[in-house]
């Protein structure tokens, strides 16, 4: 994913908005929504079910992705109006020049170290063990690397990238490993599939803990483009469509939250990566909020320091300036 944008050129200032507009012959207008699957997208399950009426004459066309990595190109491309994405890709994007702004904060931390050893009882108890990750560069390698630095475990815990979120999840599940940090939905599928596993890491409260108690961090986000909060320059037809947008995706993402086993069923039927059963257990834990741009700067700066820290280019090498959260 770090390859893909590292590549792309800054947006043109003029790019069109990605909606298909036929206003000018009295059609509708249909806005390009676009989630990952898994947390990052989950929250918007009932917006691609009910595709509920964004204005007059305003709906949009949903597209679930498996990966980064293909959502990427298509925001390059200036083909989608909103996104739901992780945060620090959504910076990268805005820091290169892509004409979107973020809309707020969607969803904070999902990661656990699992692990089927009786004897792995806390953070403290890695010290001289090795343990398996997975995504190098991205979130899941900087959290786990910052909370064992600041907690003094750096050097004493061997943290290794040998397998991708399904393959450490199924050995795990046949206990070739015993240890290894997952994201939701994949902590909840070996807990439910191996026997003595268990959550010894919470790494969303080891955040906390490390900074103060001030809260988790944020690492999916939801983002919008530019035009679209004047109404693509003044155009009625898109007017208050992201205000709508808003409405709607707080509506879907608490009923998801208060109805885990219908959203479950719900994800499963949209192949979003999920099975009913899988998504239901995970859902309680993938920590779904909604925070507001404006309010949204401080704990996303936090966060995306990390980045800066570790890895400056994956987030386009510097913090994205004020004009990232306000509206423009």
């Amino acid at each position: 994913m770090l390859a893909v944008l590292a590549g792309f050129m800054p947006f043109p200032l003029c790019a069109r908005g990605a909606w298909e507009d036929s206003s000018a012959g009295g059609g509708a207008v249909t806005l390009q929504v676009a989630a990952l699957k898994g947390p990052t997208g989950i929250g918007m399950i009932k917006m691609f079910r009910d595709r509920p009426a964004l204005g007059e004459n305003v709906g949009a066309e949903y597209t679930a992705y498996g990966s980064p990595d293909v959502l990427v190109p298509r925001l390059v491309k200036g083909e989608l109006d909103i996104a739901a994405l992780p945060g620090n890709l959504a910076a990268n994007l805005y820091n290169r020049g892509a004409p979107y702004r973020l809309a707020g904060i969607i969803g904070n931390g999902v990661l656990y170290l699992v692990s089927t050893d009786p004897q792995v009882v806390s953070l403290e108890s890695l010290a001289g063990r090795t343990v398996q990750n997975v995504a190098r560069g991205a979130t899941p390698e900087f959290v786990v690397r910052h909370i064992l630095e600041k907690r003094g475990l750096a050097a004493s815990v061997d943290v290794r990238f040998q397998y991708n979120h399904a393959e450490l999840a199924q050995l795990l599940i046949a206990g070739r490993e015993t240890l290894g940090v997952l994201p939701e939905p994949f902590a909840s599928k070996v807990l439910g599939a191996a026997r003595g596993a268990r959550i010894v890491v919470d790494f969303q409260e080891e955040w906390a803990a490390v900074h103060g108690g001030r809260g988790l961090y944020p690492m999916s986000v939801l983002v919008a483009r530019k035009s679209l909060y004047d109404g693509n320059g003044g155009d009625a037809g898109v007017s208050g469509a992201l205000e709508n947008f808003l409405v709607e995706f707080r509506k879907s993402q608490e009923w998801v939250l208060s109805r885990p086993l219908e959203a479950g069923v719900l994800a499963e039927e949209l192949q979003f990566g999920l099975t009913a059963g899988e998504a239901a257990a995970a859902i309680p834990r993938c920590n779904l909020v909604f925070v507001d741009a404006a309010e949204a700067r401080p704990v996303l700066e936090e966060f995306l320091g990390i980045f800066l820290d570790f890895a400056p280019e994956s987030i386009g090498g510097k913090l994205p300036d004020e004009g990232f959260y306000k509206k423009p």
